[in-house]
């Protein structure tokens, strides 16, 4: 984002003020009207001088409201600058509009008379009460719900008069050059197809309060007042929205990852090469000093933003844990202790008691983080997860029996560097991560990373759709629990007997090129499908065991004809290791890979080859390494399998995982095993699936009629009928090819 101002004007924003009537009484005015859950806005005039409006050890202001039946709420006033905003050859710019005062905000609860106090309290002096008046609060002209919390089951959010909060949304982080005039494309077309949610960053490119020189303590008005325009734009078209206050790369020195323009340290203000108390960035996480002045900003943010009722969650960072992985320039265990005071901080002084969180990367799951009880809820990022509904389904049910918290996925992408569409054509792994995560338990959907991408490319039609079927299945009410099905385990990883008289094949094995997941490391490969659907069981990263972690291999069992044959390429490596293949516990290969460039990145600085001729008959193939080093591993094949059955009579079925609440009705997403993301991405028809069934275990004895949907274009595909056996009901499904909704209703 690049916002352009004169330089004078950007200095009216935090160079000292003196008020012309500083020997005034001090008055406190009414913006316009107040009403019931509206902002309340007041402008406060002839407050004392202070040399930095920003520091609340030289100059604090605070209201104190009482409502009509008595309940008083403190809030602390901020320094404000108004702007007016124009769009010049695409870029935003904001000019100064009046001169900066002193503001109030707070949201009414209750309609009737209010009294408004105020009392300043300069350096070494006793607090002063200055100023009074009362205002009169009408009823809402538009239905409200209050505050966010978390629900009575642990698993959902709720509004303060008790109505569930269920969340279809993204991440719209920051803007490009036409900033917040961006925002006025994002939300209304959010809104149009049933989105509520958004998650916003304070980022040094956008809206970052203390990001530059000379802001430490002493906040961008610029910055602040873009933030205001979103949030009223979010309120406006009814989207909750969570602020992340700071992301790593702010603490981070050097990194291979985003090409090395993710280190900010050097520019933070916090570091003391720009006038900050932190000689190195874990000083961020322990110096009282640093702590303080942090308090302060969280102080400002509370005054100027706390007020809104769709203020779903503060956050305190993006992926902090990207930071003090072995070799970076965090100490974890600092930064946890940093998160529980810095959480009673907020809780003790946020009148309003947001909710609280934080969020780590994908693939990380950090108890330390999420058992903390100022946290109200675990965050988890998932990126290139094969069946990325059911990963949601079994993260969010694992987190939340562990933590017995909400769980919300964060960010969620088929791919963690771009949008990917050549990756995912056809959308198959955007709608299962949309739809796992609103069926699978967590807190709504997983929030898309790709927020410019999903308006460019117009995808807001399946939001449209989820929303509309979420809708008429009652999701947005009462409670729910997730379903156990019936037959939807995984591929197993042993074999049955050959098929006979079937033509061998050779199997390209489909591997998980996402470093941050450790996926079972085996699999059983009887048919084409099964190595199609390897990424789901399988990781491209070979190595040893390190640290906590354990090791990573690749293990195959398949029969195989005369001639048989398993090969694979080695990319690249992370460090000198050495690989070996081994055969039914007999060792093949083994040979030594030297690190050519001293990176961890996937660049083809190797590009080795290697095979091992198999005899006819059923073999177990394990390919390992022995060090902690990974080698990344591609382009795997078994020559010459013959098909076969699985173990125990298992065979591929529709994936489907889905919601139940106390009235007995359901809600399931249904998935072919085709087009489980990666498997099947780039096929342009899928197979037709025919006389398919769901087994739901737990029900209530009785009949049931379950309406079904197409998830692409919600188009009805028929409804089929069934009753209870034993606690399970088992539904027919329409014919589909791809994936389906199910509204399941007792008869």
């Amino acid at each position: 984002m690049s916002l352009r101002f004169p330089s004078l004007l950007l200095a009216l924003a935090s160079i000292a003020f003196f008020s012309p009537g500083a020997n005034a009484a001090l008055s406190a005015t009414l913006i316009g009207s107040a009403q019931l859950w509206q902002r309340a806005e007041f402008r406060l005039a002839d407050v004392p001088p202070a040399n930095n409006p920003y520091d609340p050890d030289e100059i604090r202001v605070d209201a104190t409201l009482t409502s009509p039946t008595g309940k008083t709420t403190t809030v602390p006033a901020f320094w404000f600058q108004d702007y007016t905003r124009s769009l010049v050859n695409g870029f935003q710019e904001l000019t100064p509009a009046g001169a900066p005062e002193w503001r109030v905000r707070f949201t009414p609860t209750e309609t009737g008379t209010y009294q408004l106090a105020v009392a300043v309290q300069l350096a070494g002096s006793a607090p002063a009460r200055t100023a009074s008046s009362q205002f009169a609060v009408a009823a809402a002209t538009k239905p409200t719900h209050g505050w966010v919390q978390t629900g009575p089951d642990r698993r959902y959010f709720q509004t303060s008069d008790g109505a569930p909060l269920r969340l279809i949304g993204e991440n719209v982080c920051w803007a490009q050059s036409n900033a917040t005039y961006d925002y006025d494309q994002w939300f209304p077309a959010m809104a149009k197809a049933g989105e509520n949610f958004a998650r916003l960053w304070m980022s040094p490119w956008d809206m970052g309060l203390e990001h530059g020189q000379g802001y430490l303590n002493r906040y961008r008005q610029d910055a602040a007042w873009s933030l205001d325009y979103v949030v009223s734009l979010a309120e406006q078209n009814g989207i909750y929205f969570l602020i992340s206050f700071d992301h790593h790369g702010m603490y981070q020195t050097s990194s291979q990852n985003w090409g090395g323009s993710n280190n900010f340290w050097n520019v933070n203000p916090y570091n003391a090469a720009n006038g900050g108390p932190c000689a190195q960035p874990n000083d961020f996480f322990t110096d009282p000093k640093a702590k303080g002045i942090y308090q302060k900003r969280l102080r400002y943010l509370i005054a100027r933003y706390g007020y809104s009722a769709h203020l779903l969650s503060w956050q305190f960072f993006n992926e902090i844990d990207n930071v003090f992985q072995p070799g970076q320039s965090l100490v974890g265990n600092d930064v946890v202790a940093w998160h529980r005071e810095m959480a009673q901080w907020l809780r003790k002084n946020d009148p309003y008691r947001h909710l609280i969180s934080t969020s780590l990367t994908g693939g990380s799951d950090r108890p330390e983080f999420w058992n903390l009880p100022e946290l109200d809820f675990a965050v988890y990022h998932s990126y290139a997860d094969a069946a990325p509904g059911r990963k949601a389904a079994h993260l969010a049910e694992d987190y939340h029996q562990r933590y017995q918290k909400p769980v919300m996925i964060g960010e969620f992408g088929t791919s963690a560097r771009d949008w990917a569409i050549v990756g995912d054509p056809h959308l198959r792994g955007f709608r299962q991560g949309i739809w796992g995560g609103a069926l699978g338990g967590s807190v709504g959907t997983d929030m898309s990373w790709w927020w410019e991408s999903v308006h460019d490319n117009n995808v807001y039609p399946l939001y449209a759709v989820m929303h509309d079927l979420l809708r008429k299945g009652g999701w947005y009410e009462g409670a729910w629990t997730p379903i156990s099905f019936e037959n939807n385990d995984d591929v197993p990883t042993r074999l049955g007997e050959i098929v006979p008289n079937a033509t061998p094949f050779t199997a390209t094995i489909a591997l998980s090129g996402y470093r941050r997941t450790a996926p079972r490391g085996a699999l059983a490969v009887a048919d084409s499908l099964s190595a199609e659907r390897g990424a789901e069981y399988l990781t491209a990263y070979v190595q040893g065991a390190q640290g906590t972690e354990p090791q990573r291999a690749i293990r195959l069992s398949a029969h195989f004809a005369k001639a048989g044959k398993v090969s694979f390429r080695v990319n690249s490596v992370s460090g000198d290791t050495e690989m070996v293949v081994t055969v039914d516990g007999a060792e093949k290969l083994r040979t030594k890979l030297f690190d050519r460039d001293g990176q961890q990145a996937v660049n083809h600085e190797m590009d080795r080859d290697f095979s091992v001729e198999l005899p006819e008959g059923p073999h177990a193939i394990e390919i390992s390494s022995t060090t902690a080093h990974w080698a990344f591993v591609e382009n795997l094949r078994l020559e010459k399998v013959r098909p076969a059955s699985f173990a125990d009579g298992w065979h591929h079925r529709p994936d489907v995982l889905g919601l139940r609440n106390e009235q007995g009705r359901a809600l399931v997403y249904v998935t072919s095993p085709y087009i489980l993301w990666p498997a099947g991405a780039l096929r342009y028809n899928a197979p037709l699936l025919e006389n398919q069934k769901v087994a739901l275990t737990g029900c209530k004895p009785g009949g049931y009629s379950a309406q079904w949907f197409d998830a692409t274009s919600g188009r009805p595909l028929g409804t089929t009928e069934a009753n209870t056996k034993g606690g399970t009901l088992v539904l027919p499904v329409p014919a589909f090819s791809e994936d389906v909704v199910g509204l399941i209703a007792p008869q």
